[in-house]
């Protein structure tokens, strides 16, 4: 219960004892414990130590009562929560000093990592330090289960680390994989689609951005993870573009995404999520990649599918079929 602030197992179930029975002394809880009243002693000094316990009448056989858990829990807590941001606040003259004993290596600020197990140990780690937002290009290639949630995300969502996330439109065909990107957006995700990306990339804040590299066989075999460069800044400002330009992905109410119509294609659904988010006739031309004659083609198609005489009517019709 308490190991997340430093309580090891064992003085943890002595805690909780000393909380439900205050006033033992130390061979009371070696008795209880059935244990040497040396070993009992260490793991009681701990707490005391720790401030969860108070210990009186010192001599041979002291007493010992449990602080208020509202009080030394928080106090414990916010400990720990200074030592972090100490630590993390310690970065900067680290990673100058790291620099400053690589002179040779500063222009070299992409690392090349070839092991899976320690890619994805990285990009976890990566996840757990960033602050503010991770952000997403996702389509194949995938180091992992691709249709399983990833539990670190869920849990960053839950700290109120931001997502976002774009998916390229062969993500939601690959069967199975609705699950996944389901269980993100529910647990706070912000989510878009494309028809295309260029590549696989995730961007840690500012401080990171990983992509794969030597694909075979449709797995990639190694990940390029980029530090803080023009580099790093181009990629960014990659992510930002297509932002700009992908759909919000709509969850309906029965857990899928798209219209409701059966009788709506791929190529209709992709128009109608267009213009669900509000983009005009240019922005349209550009994410389907075609001429402006043929948006204008499939609007009216689509209007006259929707009996609609004007792009109002549609965009009604089209929120009365979309499920949100």
């Amino acid at each position: 219960m308490l190991d997340g602030i430093g309580i090891q197992a064992e003085q943890d179930q002595l805690y909780r004892y000393i909380v439900s029975n205050p006033g033992r002394r130390l061979s009371e809880l070696a008795k209880h414990w059935s244990q040497p009243g040396e070993e009992i002693e260490a793991v009681v000094r701990a707490l005391v130590v720790a401030g969860l316990v108070i210990e009186s009448d010192s001599g041979s056989d002291p007493l010992y009562t449990a602080l208020a858990p509202d009080v030394a829990v928080p106090a414990l807590v916010q400990a720990r929560v200074d030592e972090a941001r100490r630590a993390e606040a310690a970065v900067p003259a680290l990673m100058a000093a790291f620099w400053a004993g690589h002179p040779g290596d500063s222009h070299q600020f992409v690392d090349v990592v070839d092991d899976p197990e320690t890619i994805v140990e990285r990009w976890q780690q990566m996840q757990r330090a960033t602050r503010v937002q991770v952000r997403a290009l996702d389509c194949p290639p995938y180091f992992g289960n691709p249709l399983e949630p990833d539990p670190v995300e869920l849990e960053r969502l839950r700290d109120g680390v931001a997502y976002r996330v774009i998916y390229a439109d062969a993500v939601l065909d690959t069967p199975g994989r609705w699950a996944d990107v389901e269980a993100g957006i529910n647990a706070g995700e912000q989510a878009r689609l494309v028809p295309e990306l260029p590549a696989k990339l995730t961007l840690f804040d500012d401080f990171a951005a990983s992509l794969p590299i030597n694909v075979h066989n449709d797995a990639p075999t190694g990940a390029a993870i980029v530090h803080p460069s023009p580099l790093l800044d181009c990629l960014s400002a990659l992510f930002e573009l297509y932002w700009s330009m992908a759909i919000p992905l709509v969850v309906s109410a029965d857990g899928e995404p798209g219209p409701a119509r059966g009788d709506v294609s791929p190529a209709e659904t992709r128009l109608i999520r267009l213009l669900a988010a509000g983009l005009g006739d240019d922005a349209i031309r550009r994410a389907l990649g075609v001429s402006a004659s043929t948006v204008h083609r499939r609007i009216h198609d689509l209007m006259a599918k929707l009996g609609a005489t004007t792009r109002f009517q549609a965009g009604l019709q089209i929120g009365r079929n979309m499920r949100v």
